[in-house]
């Protein structure tokens, strides 16, 4: 199954993040990143949308969007999207081990419901307090307990 995948933000975040997957894992294919800045209006972020997602629709058997906060205007274009009827698995959340997870393991997925349990996964496996500890026997910066 081939997978496209649209990733919007506010601002660069969706570009930045997608560079930053590239930046780790190599070229993406069938990867759109689309910014809502400030000098465009939703009405041409939305064309934007429907543009990207035309494209990878047309070569793709599956579109999956990612976008950053719920309720903003990617997330809005996004729900007028699928009520349009644009068949797609949509996620707000975008965070890069998110992002990295699903680029990396979306050709090995064979339906809609694998990407869904990927993506779940993947983001609940995401926040983590970072916890460190000195070793008791050594002063020596070298011996951290991780």
């Amino acid at each position: 199954m081939r997978v496209g995948v649209i990733v919007a933000s506010h601002g660069e975040f969706a570009r930045a993040a997608l560079g930053s997957v590239e930046m780790v894992a190599g070229p993406q294919q069938d990867v759109r990143a689309l910014a809502l800045t400030a000098d465009k209006s939703a009405e041409t972020f939305e064309a934007e949308f429907a543009q990207a997602y035309a494209e990878l629709k047309s070569e793709c058997d599956l579109i999956v969007t990612i976008c950053d906060i719920h309720g903003g205007t990617p997330f809005n274009v996004i729900s007028r999207s699928i009520l349009k009827g644009m068949d797609m698995v949509a996620f707000t959340g975008l965070s890069l081990p998110v992002l990295i997870e699903l680029l990396l393991s979306r050709d090995q997925a064979s339906s809609a419901d694998e990407i869904r349990e990927l993506i779940e996964a993947a983001h609940a496996q995401t926040l983590a307090e970072i916890k460190v500890e000195m070793a008791q026997e050594s002063s020596d910066e070298d011996d951290l307990d991780l």
